[in-house]
């Protein structure tokens, strides 16, 4: 095969069937936008990529793709919930006589399975493996499968490729400082997919990224930005005088360190996510992540709170001494704590996990279609209960928690603290203000439903008091409006997916098939 100058490329990522709570589809569509986040793998991959290819990123979330431009050979990154969409791209290019490279957690644990869809895979990290990659695809020499045994230093990182995606359809853009984690969390694909000693950047090469993005609006994709805390103080020096906005994930030991908290408010942190999993001890044990201490919890939620940091508490039901109560459990805490944002999770043994590993063993995982595999809807055989009671219970909570009056009552409260207060939200212009607020008018203030009116006017009325300030008011709003569109969402497909979870659902609790008409039809 002869090599030719130059190569089209064409970096894609597909679409997932169903939607996830955080997708925050009504905010993007207020503002503007259509997406709040755009996967990293794509434009690190394109910096990656020999300057003789021409590189069109298409992310199936901002637009759709064009099969008549015809590259020389597509890559496609994949998770669990996109797998099947990322198959039908991969067999439509083929049957173009088009190459196409896959990679991606789900790929990298599911080689055989991917290998039938794709020409070759890139198992891991591609730093070291991708560029092999496209010298053999060149030579006529594409193999089956690349992967190396020896993890990339990851010091330097070659600056994201931003320019060949339309940032303007983003809310925040990704920025990761770090690989790995040194936890071992049962559940958790990360310290198996990166390994458990953390690969830290060097902080000359995340601040020159940093200032070399279109956007100020960031999220930190590191899963503990914070677990070396030299390194994190340092950061956050760094961060202090670039006037962002941000958000990341960090472990609950970040209490411990008031000062690095403090240092982390002032450099321009508006939410942290913390895997608190859940607030049953024998879960926790179970789940082996025994960083958290439980009886911290509500000392250091207050703690973060009173810095102006939005806490959002991520918690898991389904561990196996779980039983449903473990969701009013969840409720209560967090209306105890005036935790206004949850990410509520069923628990899911990814492929790569020991969770996964554990249940194969046990015969527990269900066959199940890979578009449900997204941490929402139950699908493995739980050890206190039923799959479909599970769900009701699920969607009944999610629905409970975002009631007007209650999250009206947990904003209120935790607004209260003086230091929730920005003047100035990063890349939120003079027109998007203008929308959003109108918008807001509309949905909240010009509405019959009195609960919306109340909730709009307590808030806005500590505005007028000058206890926090509108951004944080309008933002708050806007969240709250987009989960329960996702609510809306969940009705329309339930059924649908209801269908697909109760074939499976078997055991000593299972619903009868009466009880399964019942709920399906009520």
């Amino acid at each position: 095969m002869i090599k030719k100058n130059s190569y089209s490329l064409h970096l894609i990522n597909p679409m997932r069937k169903y939607r996830y709570p955080w997708d925050l589809k009504e905010v993007c569509q207020i503002m503007g936008r259509k997406t709040p986040v755009h996967p990293l793998a794509l434009p690190t991959v394109a910096a990656l990529t020999p300057d003789h290819y021409n590189i069109k990123i298409i992310d199936e979330e901002i637009e759709s793709i064009n099969y008549k431009l015809k590259p020389d050979i597509v890559g496609i990154t994949a998770m669990i919930p996109n797998i099947t969409r990322a198959y039908e791209i991969a067999d439509q290019y083929r049957s173009l006589g088009i190459p196409v490279v896959m990679g991606g957690a789900q790929v990298s644990y599911n080689v055989e399975e991917s290998l039938k869809h794709a020409d070759c895979i890139v198992i891991g990290e591609a730093e070291d493996t991708w560029p092999q990659c496209l010298n053999d695809f060149e030579s006529g020499k594409l193999q089956s499968i690349y992967a190396t045994n020896i993890r990339p230093e990851f010091k330097k990182s070659n600056l994201p490729r931003w320019d060949l995606v339309d940032t303007s359809k983003i809310m925040a853009l990704g920025i990761q400082t770090s690989r790995g984690c040194p936890y071992a969390c049962e559940f958790c694909l990360v310290h198996n997919l990166f390994g458990k000693p953390q690969r830290y950047r060097e902080l000359d090469n995340v601040i020159e990224e940093i200032k070399n993005l279109p956007k100020k609006q960031i999220t930190f994709v590191d899963d503990n930005l914070t677990a070396n805390k030299i390194y994190a103080r340092a950061l956050m020096e760094a961060l202090k005088p670039l006037s962002l906005s941000w958000s990341c994930q960090a472990s609950f030991d970040l209490v411990d360190h008031p000062d690095l908290l403090n240092a982390i408010a002032k450099a321009g942190c508006t939410s942290i996510l913390f895997g608190f999993e859940s607030i049953n001890p024998d879960s926790i044990k179970e789940a082996h992540k025994l960083q958290n201490k439980i009886e911290r919890y509500e000392e250091g939620i207050h703690l973060v709170q009173s810095m102006g940091i939005h806490v959002i508490g991520s918690f898991i039901v389904g561990f196996d001494s779980d039983a449903l109560s473990a969701f009013d459990d969840i409720y209560n805490f967090c209306s105890r704590n005036n935790l206004s944002f949850i990410q509520l999770n069923v628990l899911m043994a990814y492929p790569g996990t020991n969770l996964n590993e554990r249940l194969k063993k046990e015969k527990r995982l269900n066959p199940i279609d890979p578009n449900l595999l997204n941490g929402i809807y139950p699908t493995i055989q739980f050890n206190n209960m039923s799959q479909t009671k599970l769900y009701h219970k699920y969607f009944d909570t999610l629905a409970k928690f975002h009631d007007y009056d209650h999250v009206r009552k947990l904003a209120t409260a935790e607004l209260q603290n003086s230091k929730f207060y920005r003047d100035n939200s990063a890349d939120i212009t003079i027109r998007d203000k203008f929308i959003s607020i109108s918008h807001l008018i509309n949905k909240y203030l010009l509405t019959l439903n009195k609960k919306k009116r109340r909730m709009f006017l307590n808030l806005i009325g500590l505005v007028r008091q000058g206890i926090t300030s509108i951004n944080v008011v309008v933002e708050f709003l806007l969240f709250i409006s987009s989960f329960h569109g996702y609510l809306r969402y969940t009705k329309r497909h339930g059924a649908e997916i209801l269908k697909k979870i109760e074939q499976y659902d078997r055991g000593p609790w299972a619903n009868s098939k009466q009880e399964l008409h019942n709920l399906m039809t009520n």
